[in-house]
């Protein structure tokens, strides 16, 4: 079972107990890179099907009972990564105990400066896997750094190629024109814009269309549901808070950087 491959591998910071076939306590203490120690973090492992839930045993009890922006779901269950708790096996169980290290921390950096880490963001529900799509289809194209701009920031030209999207289609405008991500075909002539995005590989700049348009109705569907626990210095949940996850501000950028250092 998935419980039993985490037990055998269990790290020094972490204390695993069994409760039952289906359930465990694990203690967390992570360590920092300046060898300094987290909170400890009591948590509680649930197998359901063929997937590790985690959760604090206390919801609410030291993180925030559910918060987006710290990748914690209504419920308290925590998002440690895209997929990261299904089918665990042997072979893969030491990747997860890596996932809740790394959340340890990221959660010690949100406390501390209101941001959650530039490096561990990824998009919630259904965007997350498109993030991923456009990034491939961008890094294909060697326009991964121009990618990443356009998540973190809104600047640079898939930024630019987002905001030709016609509304009504989903597509770039000009159609007959080449597109903007610069894909060839096979012969090297560049495609034009009405064709790449139903190429094999896809079109980054309407995958980040489609990513912000998912973003945005993964809000939707929140509010007025969640609220906001405060925790964040920028949060779509937050009344009259008008911040999106397009284009992370430098201000972020800037705490993270400080927060890293420690």
């Amino acid at each position: 079972m998935s419980l039993d491959a985490l037990a055998r591998c269990c790290p020094t910071w972490a204390e695993f107990r069994s409760v039952h076939a289906r359930e465990a306590e694990i203690d967390v203490v992570a360590v920092r890179s300046s060898k300094a120690f987290t909170r400890v973090f009591q948590l509680r492992a649930v197998s359901l099907g063929d997937e590790i839930i985690v959760s604090e045993r206390s919801v609410g009890g030291t993180l925030p009972a559910c918060c987006p922006e710290r990748h914690i779901n209504p419920g308290g269950s925590f998002c440690i990564g895209l997929r990261a708790g299904e089918g665990i096996t042997t072979e893969t169980a030491p990747a997860w105990w890596t996932k809740l290290h790394a959340f340890a921390l990221w959660q010690e950096t949100a406390e501390e400066t209101g941001f959650w880490p530039s490096e561990a963001q990824l998009s919630h529900g259904e965007a997350g896997e498109m993030e991923l799509a456009a990034e491939n289809a961008a890094d294909q194209l060697g326009l991964r750094d121009a990618y990443r701009e356009a998540v973190a920031f809104d600047t640079g030209v898939i930024a630019i190629g987002v905001r030709r999207i016609n509304a009504k289609t989903d597509m770039l405008r000009n159609g007959r024109s080449a597109c903007i991500c610069g894909r060839t075909d096979r012969r090297g002539r560049t495609l034009l814009r009405r064709d790449c995005h139903g190429k094999e590989l896809g079109c980054p700049v309407v995958f980040e269309h489609r990513r912000r348009a998912m973003v945005d109705n993964f809000w939707r569907t929140l509010r007025g549901r969640v609220a906001c626990c405060g925790t964040m210095r920028e949060c779509p949940l937050r009344t009259g808070d008008v911040t999106t996850e397009v284009g992370r501000t430098l201000q972020a950028a800037d705490t993270h950087e400080t927060a890293i250092r420690r």
